[in-house]
């Protein structure tokens, strides 16, 4: 077969199973059909070929993204963007810029603040958005997602007054008994849910989603899900319309009701797996606990700075049991959002215990996040073969934080070199939006443990740039039961990939982010390119 397009003089990142590194690589119509030197990859071509000069450049398996929220990430893009303000102050000023070009009754909608990082150093609170206006409802989601702000017309309108009880799993947080607005988890997804975008705005920002992850070399994103039960139909309406460009594997349940979510998905007889190359139904997901920064995660032991608090569940033991119980049983993978340690051994146990019931080789169960996961937990994973999916660059926007509210427990924090030894295979997701979504920046802070103040996070637990770019690629196949077609480069597998501006593995570590992505190939065209000279 001659090829369409021909790769040379590059450091070509197989990440075979020998993590070789090769010349050159051919790919013709959306399949990788040769990898070797030059010579090798030269005699593949025709006078039709096009030849691209790597110039000793990197090239990559396309990054696969294993926990993202495209959804969030896009419609965020309509909103105001809180990371954007150093104050609350600040925030309250590009509020009032919104409400100007708002209509009347409309909802205005922020996300992104951290109060960690505001001048005052505190939430915001319901008087602080009555100031930006008391006819608009307004929304303002916190960066970890599970906590947001609202004024008093958002309140109003969704009937919650001063006597309201707090929803199981989330808490409204109220002052001398009075609400201040801040919602915390469940309350929070609550009231997303009744500001929800609408569809078209949806389909809008999975489009601005899409052309983001591809400036940033993503050509696989496992969606993570979003607040409302039609996000599962939102996607494939964005797939099928070539709105989503990346191939998806979506995670079955929602940020509201999950349990309810994957009941839904158990009554409709689909079951993981179902779908094609573009998209494909992945695990059965619900929530367990909070988050890693909130802090809300459910810890075994009290947080460091706060003695009277060890986080939220969404879910006890028999309910976690019964949901994911009936999924693995009905031949679903089967994973959930698990940060604190409680919560980790709780999806480990449910883990456990759904195998004793119904064992299932090569089931390749997942936990989302698996946050702080210490020694005692590890082997119990490895014993089940657990997928844990991390996010490392938690630890570069929260990480000093982490040491405030966990203490010496940040060397169990998304504890990459632990999984390694303990032959534990993880894949890396960003948790975009709660994160940058640049597989670099993860790739960084996975081999730095750096936060964004220069402290290092769990030193122990850095891994190597090879291991990290595993975890982005083929570990991201592994865990979607699609490393035979993706995730390496490789004759037969599908041409995606990715082109550096630089070699990764040369690279000075601290220097890393520098690397920039050039080029995305997808599916073998090329749907992003930085620089026209030498790629087209």
């Amino acid at each position: 077969m001659s090829a369409a397009m021909l790769f040379i003089n590059g450091e070509v990142v197989t990440v075979d199973s020998e993590f070789s590194v090769r010349e050159a690589v051919a790919i013709e119509e959306n399949k990788i059909i040769a990898v070797g030197t030059n010579e090798e990859i030269l005699a593949q071509g025709s006078e039709g070929s096009t030849i691209i000069n790597l110039e000793g450049r990197s090239i990559l398996p396309g990054f696969i993204d294993a926990h993202a929220h495209l959804e969030l990430y896009g419609t965020n893009k309509l909103g105001v963007n809180g990371k954007e303000a150093g104050s609350i102050k600040e925030l309250l000023v590009k509020l009032k810029e919104k409400v100007k070009t708002t209509p009347a009754g409309e909802w205005i909608r922020g996300w992104g603040y951290n109060q960690n990082h505001y001048e005052e150093g505190r939430h915001l609170t319901r008087w602080d958005l009555d100031q930006v206006s008391t006819d608009h409802p307004i929304i303002v989601v916190r960066t970890c997602g599970h906590i947001s702000c609202v004024n008093s017309k958002a309140l109003e309108l969704a009937g919650i007054d001063p006597q309201a009880e707090d929803p199981n799993g989330g808490k409204y947080v109220r002052e001398n008994g009075e609400m201040t607005g801040l919602l915390m988890e469940s309350a929070h997804m609550n009231m997303f849910l009744f500001a929800n975008y609408s569809k078209e705005e949806v389909q809008q920002g999975l489009a601005l989603a899409s052309e983001d992850y591809l400036e940033k070399g993503i050509t696989s994103v496992h969606d993570a899900g979003g607040y409302g039960p039609d996000h599962i139909r939102f996607l494939q309406e964005a797939v099928s319309a070539r709105r989503i460009k990346q191939r998806i594997y979506a995670l079955y349940g929602s940020l509201h009701d999950s349990p309810g979510m994957v009941a839904k998905g158990l009554e409709s007889g689909i079951r993981t797996g179902l779908g094609d190359d573009w998209m494909k139904i992945g695990p059965a997901k619900v929530f367990i606990d909070g988050s890693s920064s909130g802090p809300t995660a459910k810890t075994r032991e009290p947080y460091t700075n706060n003695p009277d608090d060890s986080g939220i569940l969404y879910l006890n033991k028999q309910q976690l049991n019964e949901s994911l119980g009936k999924a693995h049983k009905d031949g679903w993978q089967i994973t959930a959002h698990a940060i604190g340690d409680e919560a980790v051994e709780m999806m480990i146990e449910a883990i456990r215990t759904a195998l004793e019931v119904e064992p299932r080789q090569d089931h390749r169960h997942r936990i989302e996040h698996s946050g702080i996961t210490p020694p005692d937990l590890l082997q119990r994973m490895k014993d089940l073969e657990v997928i844990p999916i991390p996010n490392p660059a938690f630890i570069y926007e929260f990480g000093d934080g982490y040491i405030r509210d966990y203490g010496g427990r940040v060397n169990s924090i998304f504890p990459l070199r632990s999984f390694s030894e303990y032959g534990v295979p993880f894949a890396i997701g960003s948790d975009s939006p709660i994160t940058s979504v640049d597989p670099i920046h993860g790739i960084y802070t996975a081999v730095t443990r750096r936060s964004n103040s220069g402290n290092i996070i769990g030193a122990g637990q850095r891994i190597t740039v090879q291991e990290a770019i595993k975890a982005y690629t083929w570990n991201g196949a592994y865990a979607s039961f699609e490393e035979h077609v993706k995730g390496s480069i490789e004759p037969g597998k599908l041409a995606d990939l990715v082109i550096l501006n630089g070699s990764i593995l040369t690279c000075e570590l601290d220097r890393l982010r520098e690397l920039k992505v050039e080029c995305t190939i997808l599916d073998g065209e090329i749907e992003y390119a930085a620089k026209k000279e030498g790629v087209t």
